[in-house]
């Protein structure tokens, strides 16, 4: 009988570390974005430890590999108040989006964390240092509906949030937008600027730019002056917040530098990128009963074929 007891005992015993220590290393929504908000801080403090790093760490900002002493984590000087959160508690990722400062001047921030037993193995961020003063004036609240919370109901599976990123690209190397389920109130951001859609408070898209007013092409044809980006890749989204319907990604917008487009038709289109370029997009998709309600984007220009950092050369 002591014997059965005894056993029971260490059964117990068993069970109850498994369940503290499941407790300590599950890190959900909350926890994802507390340790967002300490890498942030030990950024700012220029003090790599104050944030929860990984001794395998691999960090990146706009697609170069660093230790986190460089770049923002050298120069940053505090954060602006315009900030939000995705998160996804399956795979402990976190993106924090939002105004950072560098030497007191407002740059725009996008970062992706990786989570590991509530330890940081993966940073990559965007930082865009070329800001548009007037385009600041949009970042003053987040996009409509993109903090919101979705009821189960308009909610879709992360496969289907994840195929919505290939359907977009796809369309745009095609020109038929007519696959793109866009909400009717559909909208995309790209640096503060407002490059489709129309969204209240904030200024409608520049003229001249090759886009329309609304998201939704009247003829379904994506316009042909966009064929001057030659690719989009790599493309990546390592992101899937199901609760707030946002995917996160980073996509790179290849320009090779075309002179004129030529279609297939015979005819020629001005190019915008007439010389060779890559931006890399920190792109979140915004998915609300299997629509596109909105796309807000932070890119960077850089070199040609640059990469993302992360993925193998696009050059074979």
């Amino acid at each position: 009988m002591k014997k059965v007891l005894g056993f029971i005992f260490v059964i117990m015993c068993v069970s109850s570390f498994s369940v503290s220590l499941f407790a300590e290393t599950e890190c959900d929504r909350a926890c994802l974005e507390g340790i967002a908000d300490k890498y942030l801080a030990a950024m700012v403090a220029h003090d790599a430890s104050k944030a929860p790093l990984a001794k395998d760490l691999v960090f990146t900002e706009n697609t170069v590999k660093l230790p986190p002493t460089e770049g923002l984590w050298f120069t940053a000087s505090g954060l602006g108040d315009f900030r939000f959160y995705a998160c996804d508690t399956q795979e402990g990722q976190v993106a924090w989006t939002g105004i950072a400062k560098e030497h007191d001047k407002p740059v725009l921030l996008s970062v992706r964390l990786k989570v590991v037993d509530r330890l940081i193995t993966e940073a990559e961020s965007i930082v865009v240092r070329d800001v548009d003063e007037k385009n600041l004036g949009n970042l003053k609240n987040v996009p409509p509906g993109f903090d919101e919370m979705l009821v189960p109901a308009e909610r879709i599976s992360r496969e289907k949030m994840l195929a919505m990123s290939d359907i977009y690209f796809k369309a745009m190397d095609t020109l038929d937008a007519s696959s793109i389920p866009w909400d009717t109130d559909g909208y995309r951001v790209e640096n503060g600027m407002v490059t489709c859609g129309k969204i209240p408070g904030m200024g409608p898209p520049p003229p001249g730019l090759p886009s329309a007013a609304s998201c939704i092409e009247p003829d379904g044809k994506i316009p042909p002056s966009l064929k001057s980006i030659y690719s989009v890749l790599p493309r990546r989204t390592p992101l899937v917040d199901v609760e707030k319907g946002i995917t996160w990604g980073l996509y790179c917008f290849n320009h090779r530098g075309y002179d004129v487009i030529k279609m297939p038709d015979g005819t020629t289109h001005p190019s915008f990128a007439k010389t060779p370029s890559s931006m890399p997009f920190a792109d979140m998709f915004k998915i609300k009963n299997g629509k596109l309600r909105g796309i807000f984007a932070f890119g960077v220009m850089l070199p040609y074929g640059i990469g993302d950092g992360w993925s193998p050369s696009i050059f074979k």
